[in-house]
């Protein structure tokens, strides 16, 4: 994700961040708070360790579960990049052990879990979304799907409202209507960013992605979205062009977006 503010240093798609508990809204900078006695008193499943804890403005807690065999500084190492056997001192136990998934769960001040979601992939992060003009906090939910070798995978960001939906991710309005869950890629040949509007106080989402759509070598399509919250919904305005786009080119201007 390209992206310029002053809310925090952002790597690979998510707003890094070094404490293990933080509170979204103004006391984000406290580090670990006093009353949050859910962050460590709430049983973690046998094999996992305490990721992250995230405080909403609400007083519940997003968790993130990794294997325990994921340190911090190995999580920090390999966002982005992928994980295999070699990132391991000893590789042949993850053969006969591999590596759990990473959980997200939601956490009542009082430890009672609300909602608990198995992600897929080992490595994953929360942050509040740094969005301005929306009704409600909104939380960013990244989930690391590198591979160790290729361009289309990468980190990928979902939006969770947790106070009306839980860990149900938010979904967008399609031009045909249809409902679809707001998935933002960040790979090779993908990445996003938020965008504030001249005229608007509600920030948008910049999505570009890169994709081949033909037999030939150099028939790559480009396709720009923009997602607006408006009338209580995402919606999603796209269009695309022949061209090719990839990251290490620069991020498309705000005039290439419908």
């Amino acid at each position: 994700m390209h992206f310029s503010s002053n809310h925090g240093a952002v790597r690979n798609g998510v707003i890094a961040t070094t404490q293990p508990l933080v509170r979204a809204g103004p006391d984000h900078r406290l580090g670990r708070l006093p009353g949050t006695v859910f962050a460590t008193q709430t049983e973690v499943p046998e094999g996992y360790r305490l990721a992250q804890t995230l405080v909403t403005e609400d007083g519940v807690a997003l968790q993130v579960l990794e294997d325990q065999r994921i340190s911090v500084q190995l999580h920090k190492d390999s966002w982005g990049n992928g994980l295999d056997e070699d990132s391991f001192d000893e590789p042949n136990d993850l053969m006969q052990h591999p590596l759990l998934e990473a959980q997200v769960r939601l956490l009542s001040a009082s430890g009672e879990v609300l909602a608990q979601e198995e992600l897929g992939y080992p490595l994953a992060m929360v942050q509040k979304a740094p969005l301005k003009g929306l009704p409600e906090a909104v939380y960013f939910l990244t989930i690391d799907e590198t591979a160790t070798m290729g361009t289309y995978s990468g980190p990928a960001t979902q939006l969770l409202l947790p106070a009306k939906q839980l860990l149900a991710p938010l979904n967008y309005k399609a031009a045909d209507g249809q409902l679809k869950p707001l998935i933002l890629a960040n790979t090779g040949k993908a990445a996003w960013k938020i965008a504030t509007p001249a005229k608007d106080d509600v920030d948008e989402l910049l999505q570009v992605s890169s994709f081949m759509q033909g037999d030939g070598e150099d028939d790559f399509v480009t396709r720009y979205q923009t997602f607006r919250f408006a009338d209580g919904q995402w919606q999603v305005a796209s269009h695309q062009k022949a061209g090719y786009w990839d990251m290490e080119s620069d991020f498309p201007s705000r005039a290439a977006f419908p």
